[in-house]
Protein backbone atom coordinates (compact mmCIF):
# COMPACT_ATOMS: atom_id res chain seq x y z
CA UNK A 1 0.00 0.00 0.00
CA UNK A 2 1.20 3.01 -0.95
CA UNK A 3 1.03 5.23 2.20
CA UNK A 4 1.98 8.88 0.90
CA UNK A 5 -1.33 8.06 -1.68
CA UNK A 6 -3.43 8.05 1.47
CA UNK A 7 -1.52 10.76 3.47
CA UNK A 8 -1.86 13.46 0.97
CA UNK A 9 -5.85 12.76 0.72
CA UNK A 10 -6.60 12.42 4.38
CA UNK A 11 -8.57 9.58 3.82
CA UNK A 12 -8.08 6.14 6.28
CA UNK A 13 -5.84 3.54 5.12
CA UNK A 14 -7.86 -0.01 4.78
CA UNK A 15 -6.85 -2.52 6.60
CA UNK A 16 -9.06 -5.19 6.23
CA UNK A 17 -10.55 -7.46 3.34
CA UNK A 18 -13.60 -5.91 4.17
CA UNK A 19 -12.30 -2.38 4.21
CA UNK A 20 -10.65 -3.36 0.42
CA UNK A 21 -14.35 -4.43 -0.66
CA UNK A 22 -15.71 -0.88 0.38
CA UNK A 23 -16.56 1.12 -2.48
CA UNK A 24 -14.25 4.02 -1.60
CA UNK A 25 -10.98 1.44 -1.92
CA UNK A 26 -12.14 -1.38 -4.27
CA UNK A 27 -11.29 1.34 -7.18
CA UNK A 28 -7.92 1.86 -5.56
CA UNK A 29 -6.29 -2.20 -5.56
CA UNK A 30 -4.60 -3.97 -7.78
CA UNK A 31 -5.04 -8.18 -7.77
CA UNK A 32 -3.67 -10.33 -9.60
CA UNK A 33 -5.29 -13.72 -11.47
CA UNK A 34 -4.75 -16.55 -9.31
CA UNK A 35 -4.45 -19.12 -12.06
CA UNK A 36 -1.60 -17.16 -13.70
CA UNK A 37 0.76 -16.01 -10.42
CA UNK A 38 1.33 -17.93 -7.37
CA UNK A 39 1.13 -14.71 -5.53
CA UNK A 40 -2.51 -13.97 -7.00
CA UNK A 41 -3.22 -17.82 -6.10
CA UNK A 42 -1.93 -16.90 -2.44
CA UNK A 43 -4.34 -14.12 -2.12
CA UNK A 44 -7.14 -15.98 -3.50
CA UNK A 45 -6.39 -18.67 -0.67
CA UNK A 46 -6.80 -15.93 1.75
CA UNK A 47 -9.89 -15.02 0.90
CA UNK A 48 -10.90 -18.47 1.39
CA UNK A 49 -9.68 -18.81 4.69
CA UNK A 50 -10.97 -15.46 5.74
CA UNK A 51 -14.64 -15.80 3.94
CA UNK A 52 -14.86 -19.38 3.76
CA UNK A 53 -16.65 -20.93 0.19
CA UNK A 54 -20.44 -20.91 1.24
CA UNK A 55 -22.78 -19.51 -1.63
CA UNK A 56 -23.53 -16.06 -1.38
CA UNK A 57 -21.24 -15.03 1.20
CA UNK A 58 -17.91 -16.83 0.92
CA UNK A 59 -14.59 -15.72 -1.42
CA UNK A 60 -16.69 -15.73 -4.67
CA UNK A 61 -19.31 -13.32 -3.47
CA UNK A 62 -16.52 -10.97 -2.14
CA UNK A 63 -14.22 -11.01 -5.68
CA UNK A 64 -17.48 -10.01 -7.06
CA UNK A 65 -17.66 -7.48 -5.02
CA UNK A 66 -14.15 -5.95 -5.42
CA UNK A 67 -14.60 -6.39 -9.45
CA UNK A 68 -18.08 -4.72 -9.84
CA UNK A 69 -16.38 -1.99 -7.34
CA UNK A 70 -13.59 -0.96 -9.68
CA UNK A 71 -10.77 -3.32 -8.87
CA UNK A 72 -8.51 -4.27 -11.87
CA UNK A 73 -6.56 -7.71 -11.81
CA UNK A 74 -3.58 -8.44 -13.84
CA UNK A 75 -2.21 -11.73 -14.87
CA UNK A 76 1.29 -11.45 -12.90
CA UNK A 77 2.52 -9.95 -10.40
CA UNK A 78 5.65 -7.68 -12.29
CA UNK A 79 2.60 -6.07 -13.85
CA UNK A 80 0.50 -5.39 -10.67
CA UNK A 81 3.23 -4.07 -8.56
CA UNK A 82 6.31 -2.28 -11.14
CA UNK A 83 3.21 -1.25 -13.98
CA UNK A 84 -0.04 -0.70 -11.84
CA UNK A 85 0.57 0.02 -8.32
CA UNK A 86 1.25 3.91 -7.65
CA UNK A 87 4.68 3.55 -5.62
CA UNK A 88 5.62 0.52 -7.66
CA UNK A 89 8.37 2.40 -9.61
CA UNK A 90 6.08 3.34 -12.33
CA UNK A 91 2.98 5.85 -13.20
CA UNK A 92 0.44 3.34 -12.35
CA UNK A 93 -2.69 4.80 -10.34
CA UNK A 94 -3.61 2.07 -8.04
CA UNK A 95 -2.21 2.82 -4.15
CA UNK A 96 -2.97 -1.00 -3.12
CA UNK A 97 -1.41 -4.02 -4.47
CA UNK A 98 -1.45 -7.64 -3.94
CA UNK A 99 2.18 -8.23 -2.75
CA UNK A 100 4.35 -9.32 -0.52
CA UNK A 101 3.95 -8.55 3.84
CA UNK A 102 7.97 -8.15 3.01
CA UNK A 103 7.58 -5.55 0.41
CA UNK A 104 7.92 -2.63 1.75
CA UNK A 105 11.70 -3.00 2.98
CA UNK A 106 12.19 -2.70 -0.72
CA UNK A 107 10.35 0.92 -0.53
CA UNK A 108 12.78 2.69 1.46
CA UNK A 109 13.38 6.59 1.22
CA UNK A 110 16.91 7.57 0.06
CA UNK A 111 18.76 7.66 3.71
CA UNK A 112 17.16 4.54 4.13
CA UNK A 113 15.74 5.10 7.76
CA UNK A 114 11.67 4.59 6.39
CA UNK A 115 9.97 3.36 4.17
CA UNK A 116 7.11 4.67 1.65
CA UNK A 117 4.83 1.42 1.61
CA UNK A 118 3.45 -0.47 4.35
CA UNK A 119 1.65 -4.38 4.19
CA UNK A 120 -2.04 -5.23 5.36
CA UNK A 121 -0.82 -8.16 7.41
CA UNK A 122 -4.49 -9.11 8.38
CA UNK A 123 -4.78 -10.17 4.63
CA UNK A 124 -1.68 -12.03 4.71
CA UNK A 125 -1.06 -15.68 3.15
CA UNK A 126 2.07 -17.23 4.14
CA UNK A 127 3.68 -17.98 0.69
CA UNK A 128 6.22 -21.14 0.69
CA UNK A 129 8.21 -21.11 -2.79
CA UNK A 130 10.50 -24.36 -2.82
CA UNK A 131 12.71 -26.44 -5.12
CA UNK A 132 12.97 -29.77 -5.81
CA UNK A 133 14.18 -32.55 -8.14
CA UNK A 134 11.01 -34.34 -10.47
CA UNK A 135 10.72 -38.07 -10.47
CA UNK A 136 12.50 -38.79 -13.65
CA UNK A 137 14.52 -36.08 -14.02
CA UNK A 138 17.89 -36.70 -16.92
CA UNK A 139 19.94 -35.52 -14.06
CA UNK A 140 19.22 -36.09 -10.73
CA UNK A 141 22.53 -35.86 -8.41
CA UNK A 142 23.02 -32.35 -10.42
CA UNK A 143 19.38 -31.44 -9.15
CA UNK A 144 20.27 -32.44 -5.99
CA UNK A 145 23.55 -30.67 -5.91
CA UNK A 146 21.71 -27.80 -6.84
CA UNK A 147 19.33 -28.05 -3.86
CA UNK A 148 22.01 -28.50 -1.30
CA UNK A 149 23.99 -25.20 -2.71
CA UNK A 150 20.47 -23.36 -2.31
CA UNK A 151 20.12 -24.55 0.99
CA UNK A 152 23.54 -23.33 1.71
CA UNK A 153 24.17 -20.40 4.53
CA UNK A 154 26.01 -18.25 1.89
CA UNK A 155 22.67 -18.58 -0.30
CA UNK A 156 20.09 -17.86 2.38
CA UNK A 157 21.60 -15.21 3.43
CA UNK A 158 21.62 -13.74 0.27
CA UNK A 159 17.73 -14.32 -0.80
CA UNK A 160 16.70 -11.94 1.97
CA UNK A 161 18.41 -8.99 0.09
CA UNK A 162 18.34 -10.05 -3.14
CA UNK A 163 14.38 -10.89 -3.27
CA UNK A 164 13.13 -9.45 -0.26
CA UNK A 165 11.58 -12.84 0.70
CA UNK A 166 12.37 -14.61 4.24
CA UNK A 167 14.97 -17.94 3.59
CA UNK A 168 14.12 -21.53 4.77
CA UNK A 169 17.05 -21.32 7.08
CA UNK A 170 16.00 -19.68 10.39
CA UNK A 171 19.18 -19.50 11.60
CA UNK A 172 20.22 -17.39 8.84
CA UNK A 173 20.91 -13.82 9.24
CA UNK A 174 18.61 -11.06 8.05
CA UNK A 175 19.16 -8.00 6.00
CA UNK A 176 18.18 -4.91 8.80
CA UNK A 177 15.75 -3.01 6.29
CA UNK A 178 13.59 -6.26 6.21
CA UNK A 179 14.07 -6.49 10.06
CA UNK A 180 12.53 -3.24 10.34
CA UNK A 181 10.34 -2.75 7.79
CA UNK A 182 9.20 -6.20 5.99
CA UNK A 183 8.12 -8.08 8.89
CA UNK A 184 6.50 -11.44 8.56
CA UNK A 185 2.92 -11.09 9.60
CA UNK A 186 2.16 -12.63 12.48
CA UNK A 187 -1.05 -14.24 12.43
CA UNK A 188 -1.69 -15.15 8.88
CA UNK A 189 -4.62 -17.04 7.20
CA UNK A 190 -4.58 -20.36 6.60
CA UNK A 191 -5.56 -22.79 4.68
CA UNK A 192 -5.19 -26.87 5.25
CA UNK A 193 -2.33 -27.93 2.21
CA UNK A 194 -5.17 -30.75 2.48
CA UNK A 195 -7.66 -28.59 1.36
CA UNK A 196 -5.86 -27.05 -1.46
CA UNK A 197 -4.71 -29.95 -3.34
CA UNK A 198 -8.31 -31.18 -3.13
CA UNK A 199 -10.91 -28.39 -4.22
CA UNK A 200 -8.26 -25.84 -5.89
CA UNK A 201 -9.15 -26.60 -9.48
CA UNK A 202 -13.10 -25.95 -7.92
CA UNK A 203 -12.21 -22.63 -6.12
CA UNK A 204 -10.43 -21.45 -9.43
CA UNK A 205 -13.42 -22.11 -11.36
CA UNK A 206 -15.59 -20.16 -8.59
CA UNK A 207 -13.19 -17.90 -8.94
CA UNK A 208 -13.45 -17.39 -12.70
CA UNK A 209 -17.08 -17.13 -12.35
CA UNK A 210 -17.27 -14.52 -9.65
CA UNK A 211 -15.07 -11.99 -11.78
CA UNK A 212 -16.24 -12.91 -15.49
CA UNK A 213 -12.58 -14.28 -16.24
Amino acid sequence: MDTAYFADRDLAAPSTFEDLADSDYAPLLVAIDPSTSSTGLAWMLATVGHFGTGAGSGFASYWKTLVEGGTRIDAGWSDAYYTDFTAGGGQGSYPVVVSYSSSPAYTLTDDGSATTTAALPATAFRQVEYAGVLTGAANPEGGRAFVEWMLSRAVQEDIPGQMYMYPVDAEASLPPELESFGPLAPDPVTVSPQDITAHREEWLSAWSGAVGA
